[in-house]
């Protein structure tokens, strides 16, 4: 059975460049974290103002790379690592979401600007809990020969409970291939592992686990994963999770890259507790 599951991964956020990719690499190998089995996912924001209207957010193109030749180059384009999944992180505006014509538009843009690299695009902040034509639009993005990372967020989760969630995705799990399970989204609140479970349970229980892996994101750096992670990797062993903003701490300049040292905290952090659990 172990052999049908989604392989997991550990996430990293807001990566602009190869070099940046190269040294998040170095660090996965050195930690050891593809030797217990994860894979390395790397974001690469995708939204509404800095990939449709190309002008920078308030975030800054340390983070959210501006326009189609900062995207198309913001990982490698050769010798792509068979341990790295390479991820557009896409947040479609919500004033026009339910247009099907954006939403194609969207998802054409960032194909087309991403294809040097790309192999999964993950939807954040999706309305699916209140409108169905945006999961029967995931057929369309597998089209696209992409893997499709759907992220569960607050508002979803606090409207439909564990079960609802479950009920509401479970005709499309051949469509989702990570199920992201993420009540902060952004804010930097600390993930809470006890409000989190019954949801990730659920999935365990109602899912096909062979089509959709389950993951967990939310205020995560090295302390975090290393207090609150552990009872959970030991329950379900083949948890997936992501990181974000709290590696992107505002640095002396006043910008928001990504911290490589807090960066390499989290994935020695992941690397550790998946050891203690072998």
């Amino acid at each position: 059975m172990i052999e049908r599951l989604k392989q997991p991964y550990v996430g990293v956020s807001g990566v602009v460049s190869p070099g940046v990719q190269a040294m998040l690499e170095g660090i996965a190998v050195e930690s050891g974290l593809h030797e217990k089995g994860r894979l390395l996912a790397l974001g690469v924001k995708a939204v509404h103002k800095t990939q449709f209207l190309d002008i920078e957010n308030k975030y800054g193109k340390e983070w959210y790379p501006v326009g189609e030749e900062a995207f198309t180059h913001a990982l490698r384009h050769d010798d792509l690592n068979t341990n790295t999944i390479a991820v557009a992180q896409a947040y479609l505006d919500i004033e026009h979401v339910d247009s099907e014509e954006y939403r194609e538009k969207f998802l054409e843009r960032i194909v087309e600007r991403g294809r040097p690299w790309l192999q999964a695009i993950q939807f954040d902040m999706l309305p699916w809990h209140i409108n169905h034509d945006t999961l029967q639009f995931l057929e369309k993005v597998k089209e696209q020969n992409v893997e499709v990372f759907l992220q569960a967020h607050k508002n979803a989760m606090e409207e439909l409970g564990p079960d609802g969630v479950v009920r509401r995705l479970g005709r499309y799990t051949h469509l989702i291939d990570y199920l992201l399970f993420d009540s902060s989204h952004g804010t930097g609140q600390r993930l809470d592992a006890s409000a989190l479970r019954p949801f990730v349970a659920a999935a365990h229980d109602k899912l096909d686990l062979s089509q959709t892996g389950i993951a967990l994101a939310g205020g995560l750096h090295g302390a975090v994963v290393r207090e609150d992670l552990p009872e959970l990797v030991v329950q379900f062993p083949n948890l997936s999770w992501d990181a974000e903003g709290q590696l992107h701490p505002t640095n002396q300049d006043g910008k928001r890259p990504l911290d490589l040292a807090v960066t390499e905290d989290y994935l020695q952090a992941s690397a550790e507790i998946l050891t203690a659990q072998q």
